[in-house]
């Protein structure tokens, strides 16, 4: 192919037999396809890719596009096609061939080393028949698949890990928000602005990754098991957090309910290309199946945070209440007024917000404020989500400074509404954008 006059670089695969595709092999192909296009780019070579011819039969999975040779003669564009194959965890299953603009093949002259033997000339393997063919295509369509299920793992937990940080980007940046720190206001806190929150989200969004690797990882049935290693993590993102904040705690609560997503996530991802609702509320309900009887009914600590003194006193559960019913406020009240919008906006995550805080027994309120505050304030986001305008939701912030009062608790379960409404609205696996 010489389209335009242009030399074409071109991708195919080392399939022996027949057919020389399948499943397996057209997901490797895509991946190696998606490989080599960043590849190219990155040494700036110039691909006509709406010009790209792609192929996929039983004969085998084929690409080639045509393209400017740029900055790099031709010798060194093939030079660079070669040590992408050489680079590339399974370079030896890749063909990337280069014409020149009259289609004749520029070839190195160097011969490959076969894939399975690693010993002789690949083709001195296939001349003689050294190896069966269906050992070979068995060899080649296993590690073709141990390949794609690690690509497949690395984007989800990229893409996952990018959810978490922007749902708590997302959260402490609406602004004007009652009570609770935002681009302009600290709320009702001394300790703490807008940018220590920044600090602090930084800080503890390494983490989410290890969490969604680790509900990949898990394999035992009892998923109860699990939540030892996900506060494991947990502590560790706390941490973290003191570190960055100089020991104030800013969100030690979404650790806790985004710990737990995280890591049912990675546990439905590692079964499902889809994300499920009902699936991912049992996971979760599982982890934390009589979290409450345990850490508070039956706690013998003599620290006792915020949350437990509130559950003594009052008898709300707070966080892992929440927990334990799999979420029930952010399914039932949270993500409701999100529900058939494609894109999110602070006038849909105010009412996101107050639809949870007219609901949520919010401990922080009752810490500070008792529980006449809290239904209070429950009853003024309730009137400005039946009749939402720039007063009533006035009168909700109002109500915080006047009481010194910090809803946090909702704050937290919103950051969780934004990251379940984006992985629910997430396209999974893109492979490649130009």
């Amino acid at each position: 192919m010489a389209l335009k006059g242009l030399p074409c670089v071109s991708l195919s695969l080392n399939v022996p037999g027949f057919p020389k595709s399948n499943s397996t092999v057209k997901t490797f192909f895509d991946f190696c396809l998606s490989d080599l296009k960043y590849f190219l780019k990155a040494h700036l070579n110039d691909i006509h890719y709406s010009d790209a011819i792609e192929r996929c039969d039983t004969a085998g999975d084929f690409y080639i596009a045509p393209c400017s040779v740029g900055i790099n003669t031709l010798a060194e564009l093939k030079q660079i096609c070669e040590a992408f194959e050489t680079t590339h965890p399974f370079g030896r299953f890749i063909d990337v061939d280069l014409n020149d603009e009259l289609g004749n093949t520029v070839s190195s002259g160097k011969s490959k080393v076969c894939f399975f033997c690693h010993e002789r000339p690949a083709i001195e393997c296939r001349r003689e028949k050294a190896h069966d063919h269906e050992q070979l295509r068995m060899y080649m369509f296993s590690e073709m698949a141990r390949y794609c299920s690690q690509q497949r793992k690395t984007i989800i937990i990229k893409q996952l890990t990018s959810l978490g940080l922007k749902a708590l980007l997302s959260e402490i940046s609406l602004t004007p928000k009652p009570g609770l720190v935002d681009k302009f206001s600290n709320g009702s806190h001394g300790d703490m602005n807008y940018q220590t929150f920044i600090d602090s989200s930084a800080a503890i969004s390494p983490w989410m990754g290890e969490l969604v690797e680790a509900g990949f990882s898990f394999k035992d049935t009892d998923l109860s098991k699990a939540l030892p290693i996900i506060r494991n993590i947990g502590l560790r993102m706390e941490s973290a957090m003191h570190q960055a904040t100089h020991n104030v705690n800013t969100q030690k609560g979404i650790i806790f309910l985004l710990g737990l997503s995280m890591f049912a996530c990675g546990r439905l991802f590692s079964e499902s290309d889809q994300f499920d609702i009902e699936y991912f509320r049992s996971i979760i309900k599982e982890i934390c199946k009589d979290m409450v009887k345990n850490e508070m009914i039956n706690s013998f600590q003599a620290r006792k945070s915020h949350g437990e003194e509130i559950f003594l006193n009052y008898g709300f559960t707070g966080a892992r209440g929440e927990a334990e019913s799999g979420f029930q406020i952010v399914f039932e009240h949270g993500l409701p007024p999100l529900k058939g919008f494609s894109k999110l906006n602070d006038d849909l995550l105010y009412k996101s917000f107050l639809s949870i805080a007219s609901v949520n027994s919010d401990t922080n309120i009752l810490y500070r404020g008792g529980p006449d505050v809290l239904s209070n304030f429950q009853g003024l986001c309730k009137t400005a989500l039946e009749n939402y305008n720039d007063h009533t939701y006035s009168e909700v912030i109002d109500y915080c400074q006047k009481e010194n009062i910090s809803p946090g608790g909702s704050a937290d379960l919103l950051a969780l509404t934004i990251f379940v409404w984006s992985v629910m609205n997430e396209p999974f696996l893109p492979i490649y954008s130009k």
